[in-house]
């Protein structure tokens, strides 16, 4: 035997005195580590989506439009806005300045060439003046009307010039010639009339001018090369030289004249140049693009973006805009990790306030059970993400997922965790947002008063009622929120009297502001609860959760599991309406949902309907099937009734609160009547095995609600009361008494967080519905006494 002896460490030492570990290392050492890791990570994930979502990197762009800021917004960076209506105008006078572009279509000179040389033709036909046709005299009187004012200057001797200059060009190839060289301009220039383009469309100086279908060849033209009236005058001295040159005798001056006032005349009828308007559009668009932006530099700490006291523009929201986002972006990255670390703590502890509450004083199995946790979780972060994305100026719609959420909670998980939670909600949009406490009260208001109000749904209408109720309460809220902060009263510029104050155009903007946006809150909160009336079927389904309206179509009594309860097992039927009556009246006694019990009772004991002649209040004739068997096995038979009863709800998609009655309303109580009849047998055998109780007891779980407390009392005094012989008041009070006792003593209430109170409440509301059901009746002659 070895004399060693193992040395223990300092910390088995301590174990082995046997002094308790403090509670928390009790607790996480006896827990399941894994589980727990996954529900923290839960929580974690879903603070991390929350804080991505609501981009906490940045701070909140917190101003409204026709918002009163308190003070002075002076700029908190330096930074650079472009000053639109210098831009404009630098971009106006761009425009203005930019050359319209016209096409040049020179055919139209073509066809004045060709129609010259035809009347030419024509003229210089006649062999003489005397000798002239009326068709060639009407052609000649287009070069000379007879009615000159020199006595030596006639018609015939005009013809006698035009023919004697020209006879030497029979052709008039000359001629054409020297007007083709004379009109070179104008064939490369074009005519025009007057501008077809307005001063503000272009230079009225200089044209581009292209011709027809090569907007490429772009020609610099001036206005006077083009303008038909001054083009004229320069094509008559033009055709002269050419003459001169071309046809050199004493009457050529006199003869191109002729010809150039037949030209000038009708210039005004083959106009060549047409005003391009989407090709000028492009050229000034251009133009205008090409010109900088005028810049405003705003200093920090010097520079004001908007007045105390004043409602903001959307030119100053614009402003406020421009200087927040240069401020985001002159943000280090510390900075940035340090705004998220802070709302990351302000998420933790709004975790830490609620799960306490929910841990220590709700209902914990919310926060052990992962699915409902995520779900939970889910409908927070959704809710607030929401809010801070819809509450822009373009819609200020955070009242909506706000408002929606709050019914939601407070149907799936009740007043009172809803107002916890919704606190929370509406205190992190505010933070997120960035915004002041009349907003935070505002936002309060309207979930508070939605939730406080909502109750039990037993109409299709009872959420329009509530909308309205809270809609009224929200615009009053907004009235009196603004009246206190100011908002109606800081509109007057300092120093001007209050007679000013109340009757300036400012103060009357800014009233009208304040009634529109209460108003438009209270538009919100009714648009969410009309979303929501639709949306219950998906709640109830979604969370597991029964509103009374479901409940009372459940409560059918043409429902197909009831119906066929009645056909196969017509006394377990009527011990479940009996059950349903008395335990509705017990459950609204201490303030628990009778609805539900009363719906849960109708189909606790549904597992009854596959073997009904195995149960007494289904046997006649004296009949007992037990007779036939060992306790054991009786105590197998009722005991099955629970799980068949749970396995037909769940394939009818019974909802999960029902089923909850089903499995839970007889507990872990013993089958007394079994257990005792096999203890008997096991005392008169001499080698009878010692019988133990767990054997002949349900298998659970115990109540682990109210409701399902008070139908497990209703369940077993109902079927307690028929083996009364004479059920008195007293009689009835006494069984009661003692089947609460002893349910109380057997440790069925123990996790249901039944009160004394509430125990006595509901043994007084039995006692006066059994005793209502067994009044005392007139007795007639000849009738025996049961």
């Amino acid at each position: 035997m070895s004399g060693a002896s193992k040395n223990r460490t300092r910390q088995e030492r301590v174990e082995s005195l046997g002094k308790s570990k403090p509670r928390l290392v009790q607790w996480w050492h006896d827990s399941d580590k894994t589980d727990v890791s996954t529900r923290v990570g839960i929580a974690v994930l879903a603070g991390v989506v929350l804080l991505l979502l609501c981009e906490t990197w940045r701070p909140p762009f917190a101003y409204r439009l026709n918002a009163i800021p308190a003070r002075d917004l002076i700029s908190r960076v330096t930074f650079e806005v472009p000053n639109e209506s210098e831009t404009k105008t630098l971009r106006d006078r761009k425009r203005r300045e930019q050359l319209a572009f016209y096409r040049n279509r020179p055919q139209p000179l073509d066809q004045l060439r060709a129609a010259l040389k035809d009347q030419l033709f024509l003229t210089l036909s006649a062999p003489s003046f005397d000798q002239m046709s009326e068709e060639e005299r009407s052609a000649f009187t287009q070069f000379y009307i007879d009615d000159e004012t020199e006595p030596d200057d006639t018609p015939a001797i005009r013809f006698s010039m035009l023919k004697s200059v020209l006879a030497s060009d029979p052709e008039l190839k000359t001629l054409d010639d020297a007007i083709l060289i004379a009109m070179r301009d104008n064939y490369k220039f074009g005519l025009i009339m007057a501008l077809q383009h307005l001063p503000e469309q272009g230079s009225q100086e200089r044209i581009k001018v292209y011709p027809v279908g090569r907007p490429d060849e772009v020609e610099f033209v001036e206005i006077a090369d083009a303008r038909i009236a001054q083009a004229g005058v320069a094509l008559a001295k033009r055709l002269r030289e050419q003459f001169r040159t071309k046809f050199p005798t004493d009457d050529s001056q006199k003869v191109a004249g002729m010809i150039s006032d037949w030209i000038v005349t009708r210039l005004p009828k083959y106009e060549t140049l047409q005003y391009d308007d989407a090709l000028s559009e492009e050229a000034r668009n251009k133009a205008a693009e090409s010109v900088e932006p005028v810049m405003t530099t705003f200093r920090h700490g010097e520079s004001k973006l908007a007045e105390a006291g004043k409602t903001l523009s959307a030119s100053e929201i614009g402003l406020l805009r421009c200087e927040w986002g240069e401020l985001v972006a002159k943000m280090r990255w510390t900075d940035k990790a340090a705004r998220i670390a802070a709302y990351g703590g302000m998420i933790a502890a709004l975790y830490l306030l609620c799960s306490s509450y929910i841990f220590f004083v709700d209902d914990r199995r919310l926060l052990l059970d992962r699915v409902r946790l995520s779900q939970l979780l889910a409908v927070i972060v959704v809710t607030i993400a929401l809010g801070y994305w819809v509450s822009g100026d373009r819609w200020r719609g955070e009242l909506v997922p706000l408002v929606m959420a709050s019914i939601l909670t407070a149907v799936v998980y009740g007043r009172e965790l809803a107002l916890l939670l919704m606190a929370a909600a509406c205190v992190s949009v505010t933070l997120f947002l960035g915004s002041d406490l009349a907003e935070l009260v505002t936002v309060s208001a309207a979930c508070t008063s939605c939730i406080l109000l909502l109750g039990r749904i037993r109409t299709r209408t009872h959420l329009l009622y509530i909308g309205a109720t809270s809609a009224v309460i929200t615009v009053l809220t907004v009235v009196g929120v603004g009246i206190v902060t100011g908002q109606t009263l800081s509109a007057g510029s300092p120093g001007a009297g209050i007679e000013s104050l109340y009757r300036g155009p400012q103060f009357d903007m800014v009233v009208w502001g304040l009634i529109r946006e209460a108003f438009w809150s209270g538009f919100c909160i009714l648009v969410s609860a009309s979303a929501m009336t639709p949306l219950l079927p998906l709640v109830e389904r979604g969370f597991g959760v029964q509103t009374d309206l479901s409940l009372l179509e459940l409560g059918d009594a043409s429902h197909p599991l009831l119906r066929r309860l009645a056909q196969r097992a017509p006394g377990t039927y009527n011990h479940s309406i009996n059950v349903a009556s008395i335990a509705e009246a017990a459950a609204d006694s201490i303030g628990a949902n009778g609805l539900l019990v009363r719906v849960g009772a109708y189909f606790h004991d549904i597992g009854k309907m596959f073997k009904p002649e195995y149960f007494i209040e289904n046997q006649s004739a004296g009949v007992n099937q037990h007779d036939s068997l060992q306790p054991a096995m009786s105590t197998l038979v009722i005991i099955a009734h629970v799980k068949d009863g749970a396995d037909l709800a769940r394939s009818h998609n019974l909802p999960e609160p029902i089923i909850d009655f089903i499995v839970q309303h007889h507990g872990t109580t013993l089958v007394e009547y079994f257990y005792r009849e096999a203890a008997r047998r096991s005392e008169e055998d001499p080698n009878g095995e010692t019988v133990n109780d767990k054997d002949f007891r349900y298998p659970g779980p115990k109540p682990q609600t109210l409701e399902a407390a008070v139908m497990m009392l209703a369940d077993t005094v109902e079927s307690a009361s028929r083996t009364l012989v004479d059920p008195t008041p007293s009689r009835i009070q006494n069984l009661v008494e003692a089947i609460s006792n002893k349910k109380m003593s057997d440790g069925q209430f123990d996790e249901c967080g039944l009160t004394f109170k509430q125990l006595d409440r509901i043994r007084r509301s039995l006692v006066k519905s059994l005793t209502a059901i067994y009044h005392a009746r007139v007795k007639y002659p000849g009738q025996q006494s049961a």
